[in-house]
């Protein structure tokens, strides 16, 4: 059994040319499907965490906006703007007989 120096701890297949390009380019096409498969499932992953975080956003929003819709009818309420009318601007309520009420005019149907 005569071994060369350099032959040792090789493979001592008898690949050709062609057969090891071969091989290298499936290698090559398996590790970028694989890259891509892996990434597709990331950005999965975070466009999941992205629609979880805007969801929890949305509903923050909307009681806020709830909140806000309170305050503000509560802030219009005839009741309080005279309240501040009558303390505030010292503004008083006129005499029934001051008070004149006019009809609008319905406009003719024809």
């Amino acid at each position: 059994m005569t071994a060369r120096a350099g032959a040792i701890g090789s493979f001592v297949f008898g690949w050709s040319r062609r057969g090891s390009l071969h091989r290298v380019f499936l290698a090559l096409l398996f590790i970028t499907v694989l890259i891509l498969y892996v990434g597709g499932k990331v950005q999965i992953l975070r466009l999941g965490y992205q629609i979880e975080a805007l969801e929890r956003e949305k509903g923050e929003l909307e009681r806020a906006n709830r909140s806000l819709l309170i305050e503000a009818s509560s802030l219009a309420s005839p009741a309080r703007i005279e309240e501040i009318a009558v303390r505030g601007m010292g503004m008083v309520r006129p005499a029934k007989e001051n008070v004149v009420i006019v009809k609008r005019k319905t406009p003719d149907k024809r």
